[in-house]
């Protein structure tokens, strides 16, 4: 029998409503709390570094040529996702994806060079952290395919989580273009005519 994706939906609230009944009745819902309340107050601070066009080309990856022992130290200790798909295939509209946690063609933002106007429902997670008592810095590329007006406490080239209250936590975006492809582009005309003949043998 076809099962339906509304259908899926409304089977998977109802055993949600049971479940949650369950735990009312027997009395963990307290428990639940505590521990949730006891969460809440470890808060931890989130560095997010995002660069392009690298694909898997990193150390960690089991990349031979490139040499990248920073990043492989901050992998063994973070979390490593073996099986991540890019949700756009091009550099603003993914962008918008990972901020909002919406794909770029439901959203709107699968044009690059957009300038979409977010919906009223749709909160782009800095500001949710924001709301939490984060302090959120974008350092420095503003290219999410959307105005981003109210997303950040900083969004500069200075943007930087040392300008927080003591001890408030924070969520801090530093976006490196240096592998981006349009700067490889560039840089292979300047190598051509800059670089001497002896240093490109």
């Amino acid at each position: 029998m076809a099962t339906t994706a509304a259908g899926t939906r409304r089977e998977f609230l109802k055993t949600l409503g049971l479940c949650a009944s369950a735990l009312g009745i027997s009395g963990c819902a307290g428990k639940l709390k505590q521990s949730a309340a006891k969460a809440q107050g470890k808060r931890p601070n989130i560095l997010w570094i995002t660069c392009e066009d690298i694909s898997p080309y990193l150390g960690r990856y089991g990349d031979s040529y490139a040499t990248t022992p920073n990043l492989d130290k901050l992998a063994s200790e973070g979390v490593l996702y073996n099986k991540a798909f890019a949700t756009a295939p091009v550099c603003a509209p993914a962008r918008s994806c990972l901020i909002t946690g919406v794909y770029a063609t439901s959203l709107g933002t699968q044009h690059l060079r957009s300038d979409v106007k977010l919906p009223e429902q749709i909160k782009c997670f800095p500001k949710l952290l924001r709301a939490a008592g984060y302090y959120c810095t974008n350092n420095y590329k503003k290219d999410y395919n959307f105005t981003d007006v109210g997303v950040w406490d900083e969004s500069s080239q200075t943007a930087h989580w040392r300008k927080r209250k003591p001890g408030q936590p924070f969520f801090s975006v530093f976006n490196f273009t240096s592998t981006h492809q349009g700067q490889i582009k560039w840089l292979g005309r300047r190598f051509l005519h800059e670089v001497p003949l002896q240093a490109q043998a």
